[in-house]
């Protein structure tokens, strides 16, 4: 597991500098063919990840990703990894959003043309459906375009 301390790092990314982007810390676990690199980062649950206070999270706090190796970082480093917020959002969005949205407009809808309560029902989780397929494509669209957004931004040291 990451430990959690203070660190520094060394390049072009400070530590609390204003950035429309998501800094973590990971370390490399392997270095692929194409260039991309695999890393492990530590995923902090909304408690915080702080484990030793509850020892009750039932998921793993490590995550495998795969992300773009610009600083030709070796396997085994620290590294900070970069991942674009608007990206996150976007599909937090689709992903969360916009189905609930369109389960409330099918009720509303069907509700308006005076459709019985069953209908109204059936059409809501209908349109609901599709805006799983529409979260779907949209998320498969941003893939096409940018199969690996996440990239390595520097180097950690310790002090």
């Amino acid at each position: 597991m990451l430990a959690t301390r203070e660190i520094n790092v060394y390049n072009n990314k400070k530590i609390g500098e204003k950035s429309d982007a998501m800094l973590q810390e990971a370390i490399i676990t392997k270095i692929r063919e194409d260039g991309l690199a695999e890393v492990v980062v530590e995923r902090l649950g909304i408690c915080g990840g702080d484990c030793n206070n509850c020892n009750e999270c039932k998921y793993e706090h490590l995550m495998k990703s795969v992300v773009q190796n610009p600083i030709n970082a070796k396997r085994g480093q620290h590294v900070m990894i970069e991942t674009p917020t608007s990206g996150v959002v976007k599909g937090a969005f689709a992903i969360y959003v916009l189905p609930i949205v369109m389960l409330i407009a099918g009720y509303l809808i069907a509700n308006a043309l005076s459709a019985s309560e069953g209908v109204c029902i059936a059409v809501a989780f209908a349109a609901a459906a599709l805006g799983v397929l529409a979260a779907m494509l949209i998320s498969k669209k941003h893939y096409a375009a940018d199969p690996t957004p996440t990239k390595i931004v520097s180097m950690i040291y310790d002090d």
